[in-house]
Order: C-alpha cells, then sequence, then structure tokens
C-alpha cells in the first residue's frame, strides 16, 4: 500500500504579506481554505493559481488607488502645449506688443518735439554783403556790414593832373574797411593798356601780367593793403618820389583779401628788382615799371622824365 502523502500547511498569499507589513492599511484580503495536495485535486491547482493571479491584480490596482488617493488626472492643455509653455509663450507675445507699442508711440513723441525745436528756432541765412568802395566793389565776410551812412559832406576836387586811372570817384561815405573777401578786379581789362599813375608833373607807366607774381630772395621793399589796383601802382609811384629815385620797378597786387591778408599781412608788395615771373593761383596781378621820370640835381621839381623802354 502506498504510503500517505505529507499533507503541508496551509499557504501564504500575498495578500496576507501585504497585510502583515507595517503602516499599511489595505481592504482585507479574501482568505482561502487550505487544499490538501492530493491525486484528486492536482487538476485544479491550475484553476486556482489562475484565479490567485487575477485577485492579485484587482488586490493591486486597488492598493495602488488607494495609496495615490484618486485616479490619475489627466494632463491639461491649452492649444495642443502643456499649460506653463502656454502660458510663457503667451507671456512673451504680450511683452513684444507692449515694446512694439512704446517704441512707435515714442519715435512719435521725438518726432514732434524735433518739428517743435525747429519752428521755434528757423534757420538764419546770412547772405554775402556787397560794400561799394570807390571805383570797385567788395565782397565781404557774411558778417562784415557796412554802417550806417552819415551825412553828405564837401567833397574836394581833386586837381587835373592828379587823377585816378581807374575810373571816377564815387561819392565818399563811412564805411568799415573789410579784412575778409574778393575785390573786384577786372584783370583782363587792364592787361590790355598800359597804366599809367602820374603825380604832379611826373608819370610812371605800368604793364600788367595778370596771374603772375615776381619771386626772389629780398624782391619785396615794401607791403600793404590796398582795394584797388590803381591804389597798388600809386603806392609805387609815390615811393619812387619821395625817395627821388625808381626803387620800385614793379608791384603784386593780390584781389582775395580773405588768403592775403592773413598769411602775409597784406596784398600789395612792392618790388625793389624783376626777376622771373612766377604763376599765381588765386586773382592777382604783377606789374612792371616801363616809364618813369629820371631824378636829377638842379632842376625844378628835381625830375625829367624818362621812358625805361
Amino acid at each position: 500500500m502506498d504510503a500517505p502523502e505529507a499533507i503541508s500547511g496551509p499557504e501564504r498569499s500575498l495578500s496576507h504579506k501585504l497585510r502583515r507589513q507595517p503602516k499599511l492599511q489595505i481592504p482585507p484580503p479574501v482568505h482561502h481554505s487550505p487544499v490538501e495536495r492530493s491525486g484528486s485535486t492536482a487538476g485544479s491547482d491550475d484553476e486556482s493559481s489562475i484565479k490567485e493571479f487575477h485577485l492579485l491584480k484587482t488586490e493591486k490596482s486597488s492598493r495602488n488607488a488607494w495609496l495615490e488617493g484618486s485616479e490619475p488626472r489627466k494632463k491639461t492643455t491649452i492649444w495642443g502645449f502643456r499649460r506653463g509653455k502656454a502660458v510663457l509663450g503667451v507671456a512673451l507675445v504680450i511683452v513684444v506688443v507692449l515694446a512694439s507699442v512704446g517704441g512707435g508711440i515714442g519715435g512719435g513723441l521725438a518726432a514732434s518735439a524735433r518739428r517743435t525745436s525747429n519752428a521755434d528756432n528757423p534757420m538764419i541765412v546770412m547772405m554775402p554783403t556787397t560794400i561799394m568802395m570807390p571805383s570797385t566793389a567788395v565782397v565781404a565776410n557774411p558778417t562784415t556790414s557796412p554802417a550806417p551812412p552819415s551825412q553828405p559832406t564837401q567833397t574836394p576836387t581833386p586837381n587835373d593832373d592828379d587823377t585816378n586811372t581807374d575810373g571816377p570817384t564815387s561819392s565818399l561815405s563811412v564805411i568799415k574797411v573789410p579784412t575778409q573777401g574778393i575785390l573786384d578786379f577786372d584783370c583782363g581789362r587792364l592787361s590790355t593798356n598800359r597804366q599809367l599813375i602820374t603825380l604832379g608833373t611826373a608819370t610812371w607807366g605800368f604793364d600788367v601780367q595778370c596771374m603772375m607774381d615776381y619771386l626772389g630772395p629780398g624782391v619785396d621793399v615794401a607791403g600793404m593793403t590796398a582795394y584797388t589796383f590803381g591804389d597798388c601802382l600809386r603806392a609805387c609811384a609815390m615811393f619812387n618820389r619821395f625817395a627821388r629815385n625808381n626803387t620800385c620797378l614793379g608791384v603784386f597786387f593780390s584781389a582775395n583779401l580773405t588768403t592775403s591778408l592773413p598769411m602775409y599781412g597784406g596784398n600789395c608788395f612792392l618790388k625793389g628788382y624783376l626777376p622771373a615771373m612766377s604763376a599765381e593761383k588765386d586773382l592777382a596781378a604783377a606789374a612792371a615799371l616801363v616809364e618813369a621820370p629820371e631824378f636829377m640835381k638842379g632842376v625844378d621839381n628835381g625830375v625829367v622824365e624818362r621812358r625805361l623802354i
């Protein structure tokens, strides 16, 4: 006779083990009666194991739901984005819009302020002032203007033998002498004829070369400011008359006061000798003495006219 099978004690289920863990409160598991292992119950072991598997799965789901307190919440989205990203995007759009609006308003206010400033402070346009002088017109500095004319005065009548070859003398008036500008100088017209300067009974004649100058060491014997080409020639003739010799043999005259006065202190220079001529960029001319009186002792007035050519 076969020996009887040993009957094992009741099996401990997983729910029983979980119930014995500390600090966990779960619904009490369903207890099962001990099952004896015998030849007659071997076929039902598989069915019992499947039922126990489903039971444990149900208990595990219940336990997880109890631990979490409720079912998992569905994640909230806005326009397909998570709520945090959606809020950040909306805030960024608002900042960009506000910046654009603020920039437009600021630009409009700045433009309005500039227009207001321009309206309150209109631009003052300075126009050159033309000063009329005897036998010449001077284009002076924009800040230079003639003084108010005074009352007409008696103009002395010049001697017949002491005339200005540059033209008639205009009426006298009080003027402010310019120090900048271009003097009225028609060199082309003057160079076509010999320029004569008469002092008393003596006459000096000069031939004119436009845009030229006599340059050399010690060539200038005197310098001054002259407002007409005739005044410069007259200075040379008077220099010879007072010196009682023909020391001045020519002149150089520049019509550009703006460059001549600051650089050279004058625009009319008397020449002690006549070297080779050099080209001049400014509106200017050189004149050579070609006709002059001869100074002799024992003769009335001390001069005898002599041609140098």
